[in-house]
């Protein structure tokens, strides 16, 4: 036996048993927590015990490449957190998991968000910031129970305007990505929170002076020119009051044009 061998294998057979134990402990709870095992595949041993009623699962701070199948055949599962792994890509099965209100992805390499996450009618929580993740598909507006939305720290350079069929949006974090323009249609969601800071926003769209539930607004480090970066720095009422005043000369140059009189040629 090799030097340090002796002390590997006491490590190795004690940390076997601790994933045992929770093993043991999820069948009778409900609860799996798998959590900083430094797991690169879900136990196999987990067949030798019932896991069919599991409602929470924790599998963060592991070395999960993918998502492992084994997971999306407990279709009790309301809450998985798979928070800082080393996945790249979701497997079509995640949508079995029908009964799921919470969804924990941050700290993955996931470039793409596929059609399975979009078909989770009951989701009402998803966190899949510090990714790799280059846009938001369309299919996002089927997510009719979401209620915070964070992509923090993403590649993201655009958003689909079908963000705003999300009725239930309440928070929405869209911090350091490279977004350079935000969709008007946001302003028809019932938003309490939005944070857009470390961006490449210049503008912010004046109807979202409509944002009427929202109660913070964070534009910090975008290259602001309407409202400017001065009057944002002074919080959410300066901002809404920038942009009525804004709606309100708009208005009066739209009045204006529609008052001119028609210039005729004359023969």
């Amino acid at each position: 036996m090799a030097a340090g061998d002796g002390a590997q294998l006491p490590a190795t057979i004690a940390a076997s048993r601790s994933v045992e134990k929770s093993l043991e402990e999820a069948a009778a709870s409900g609860a799996l927590n798998l959590s900083n095992r430094k797991l690169k595949e879900f136990s196999r041993t987990a067949r030798n015990h019932d896991l069919s009623d599991i409602v929470h699962a924790d599998l963060s701070k592991n070395r999960l490449c993918e998502l492992p199948e084994e997971l999306c055949q407990f279709i009790s599962l309301e809450t998985l957190s798979l928070y800082h792994n080393c996945i790249r890509s979701l497997t079509p099965s995640l949508c079995h998991l029908q009964a799921l209100t919470y969804l924990n992805l941050s700290r993955n390499l996931i470039s793409n968000l596929p059609p399975s996450v979009c078909q989770l009618p009951l989701l009402r929580v998803l966190i899949i910031s510090n990714n790799k993740l280059l846009a938001l598909p369309a299919s996002i507006h089927t997510l009719t129970h979401l209620r915070q939305l964070d992509v923090s720290c993403n590649d993201l350079q655009c958003l689909p305007v079908e963000l705003g069929q999300l009725e239930c949006l309440r928070d929405l974090n869209l911090r350091r990505n490279r977004l350079t323009t935000l969709p008007k249609e946001l302003s028809e969601l019932p938003l309490v929170r939005l944070d857009v800071s470390s961006n490449c926003i210049s503008h912010v769209p004046v109807c979202y002076r409509h944002l009427r539930h929202l109660q913070t607004i964070v534009l910090d480090n975008n290259p602001l020119q309407q409202p400017p970066a001065q009057v944002c720095s002074k919080g959410k009422y300066h901002i809404f009051k920038f942009l009525n005043i804004e709606a309100c000369k708009r208005s009066q140059e739209e009045l204006e044009r529609a008052l001119r009189p028609t210039r005729f040629n004359s023969w």
